[in-house]
């Protein structure tokens, strides 16, 4: 099992365990930030990137979300799992739910985080921002 199954994994656990911990009341916001702190934790030798990422598909995805008693939704855990792609490096990932803004707010993290990254790991997200076209 690879990082991103594993993660999904998690993520289905997360909504499971929402819904039988709270008497079968699933309550997404709830859930959702449970799975924004699991990203964080899961990649916390990134530091605050792992933080601002999660922050970021928490507050833009989620909690703007029209139908948030609903969420994750599908396209939104293709999301996290996307940016979990992105910070694994993993360049055989579809990237493809991403939107430009979402690039161009990667690049601004990584660049405000660079100097606390490790230079593979730097290069690697650098390499798939340049690929996907959010390089000034």
């Amino acid at each position: 099992m690879n990082s991103i199954d594993k993660f999904l994994s998690d993520i289905q656990k997360t909504v499971k365990y929402d819904r039988a911990n709270n008497g079968g009341h699933y309550d997404a916001k709830r859930a959702c930030t449970q799975i924004a702190k699991l990203f964080a934790n899961n990649n916390r030798n990134l530091g605050s990137l792992a933080v601002s990422i999660s922050d970021y598909w928490l507050n833009t995805y989620i909690l703007g979300s029209s139908d948030l008693e609903n969420e994750p939704s599908e396209e939104n855990i293709e999301r996290i799992k996307a940016f979990q792609a992105f910070v694994d490096s993993d360049d055989s990932a579809d990237f493809s739910v991403l939107t430009a803004d979402d690039w161009e707010t990667l690049r601004d993290f990584v660049d405000d985080e660079a100097e606390n990254l490790d230079l593979d790991s730097l290069q690697n997200m650098m390499n798939l921002i340049l690929q996907n076209g959010a390089l000034e």
